[in-house]
């Protein structure tokens, strides 16, 4: 009984560390861009074109809301919001003019590898293996 007492208390003493990770993270987030919700559909845009761009794939506007799970009129608008901050850059399609590109530009890489190792960093502090 002592034991089980120790693992539960184990365990949500790991959750505790979990969520002020979680939430130092979302700050993070938020310090990066701020006005982008830390863990909205702005971040998961972004998210998906970082991806994209590792495996060196073209995204469209639409495919971007696609994969980001977002209406095309809330993904537009995080995309021109995007835009704007200059995390992300809009080209036209050469063969189809009514497509679109978005491509995240150094700034939007840099911007999501920051919060990527923040992220993983908080994880290895919450696994006790924080030697970085």
């Amino acid at each position: 009984m002592l034991q089980n007492r120790f693992e539960e208390r184990g365990s949500a003493m790991n959750l505790y560390k979990i969520a002020k990770g979680y939430r130092r993270h979302l700050q993070d987030c938020e310090d990066i861009i701020p006005g982008l919700q830390p863990a909205g559909a702005g971040w998961i845009m972004m998210a998906e074109l970082y991806i994209a761009s590792l495996e060196n794939r073209e995204m469209s506007v639409s495919g971007v809301c696609v994969s980001a799970g977002v209406p095309s009129t809330t993904g537009l608008r995080y995309l021109d919001m995007l835009t704007g901050v200059g995390m992300v850059v809009r080209m036209p399609d050469e063969n189809d003019r009514r497509r679109s590109w978005i491509r995240l530009t150094d700034a939007g890489l840099r911007a999501v590898e920051l919060v990527l190792t923040g992220f993983a960093k908080t994880i290895d502090e919450t696994r006790g293996d924080g030697s970085r």
